[in-house]
């Protein structure tokens, strides 16, 4: 704004005057730049991956887990003298949310005190560690009054 007149100074460059300190990139900084991101979006893309592959295990474990809980809460709903807490061991096949699973049930100890171990251990898992059984251990003993009535 020019102070006396109160208007303003519009200043247009020539239509084919050479602008100054303007300057684009050339065509080999930008394939270094695509080539950078390629490379940082491979790397986001393995790891996605390797998210998924994971978290799909990590899935399958926290199913077997809940199902060993069900089966030993179960286990423990039951009577001591009931026959079912007498069988030594018992292997069955169980599918829960479209996996498969292989639980191992053991009874085990005195007729005072039984141990007993259930073992889940997840089918479909696509990693080593999915695949590690999952194991809960309780012992029971008999319902027997002590000395002091």
């Amino acid at each position: 704004m020019n102070s006396k007149t109160g208007s303003r100074i519009i200043v247009r460059p020539k239509t084919g005057a050479k602008r100054t300190g303007e300057h684009g990139f050339t065509l080999l900084e930008t394939a270094i730049a695509l080539v950078v991101m390629m490379v940082m979006s491979l790397a986001a893309a393995s790891l996605f991956v390797f998210a998924i592959k994971y978290d799909t295990g990590a899935n399958d474990r926290a199913l077997a887990l809940s199902i060993a809980q069900q089966r030993m809460e179960r286990l423990r709903r039951t009577p001591f003298t009931d026959a079912t807490l007498n069988t030594a061991s018992s292997t069955e096949s169980y599918t829960s949310a479209g996996h498969p699973f292989t639980i191992l049930t053991t009874i085990g100890g005195t007729a005072e005190l039984k141990v007993i171990t259930v073992q889940v251990t997840p089918q479909a898992g696509s990693s080593k560690w999915a695949n590690t059984p999952v194991t809960i251990i309780s012992r029971r003993s008999t319902p027997s009054l002590g000395l002091y009535r």
